[in-house]
């Protein structure tokens, strides 16, 4: 189990807008070059989490992107919930879970499997970004 690439990079992205001084607008291109991610791929995460609400795209010459909130109120989970949707360690936990012919085999695994689930997503839920800087790449 491990999260998407998107919320790999998504994370590196909030930890890096935590970084900057509070208000401070940054490029995409910006961004692609000081943490070498690909352009393309980047624009998708930064739509992402502009409709998540927790940055904000600012049009114009000297537009870009800025946190929209604290770094303190931002949480990891926040962050892949919006990229990814909620955490499923295993399909059956899935809220769209439709079942399967498994299921009453599988009833005592679900149960841990829950636990498991519900054990992660609190760490998440507990993780800001308030601790966490991202130097550049030079």
């Amino acid at each position: 189990m491990g999260i998407s690439k998107a919320s790999d990079y998504a994370i590196l992205i909030m930890a890096y807008f935590s970084s900057q001084p509070e208000g401070t607008i940054r490029s995409k291109s910006g961004i692609a070059k000081d943490l070498s991610l690909p352009g393309e791929y980047l624009s998708k995460i930064l739509q992402k989490l502009t409709k998540s609400g927790m940055i904000i795209s600012i049009k114009g010459v000297k537009g870009g992107y800025r946190l929209k909130e604290f770094p303190c109120q931002l949480t990891f989970l926040d962050v892949i919930e919006s990229i990814d949707g909620k955490i499923n360690i295993v399909e059956c936990l899935s809220e769209d879970f439709k079942g399967c012919r498994r299921q009453n085999i599988c009833m005592s695994l679900i149960k841990k499997m829950s636990l498991v689930n519900a054990g992660i997503t609190n760490v998440l839920r507990n993780t800001t970004f308030t601790d966490i800087s991202v130097p550049v790449l030079q």
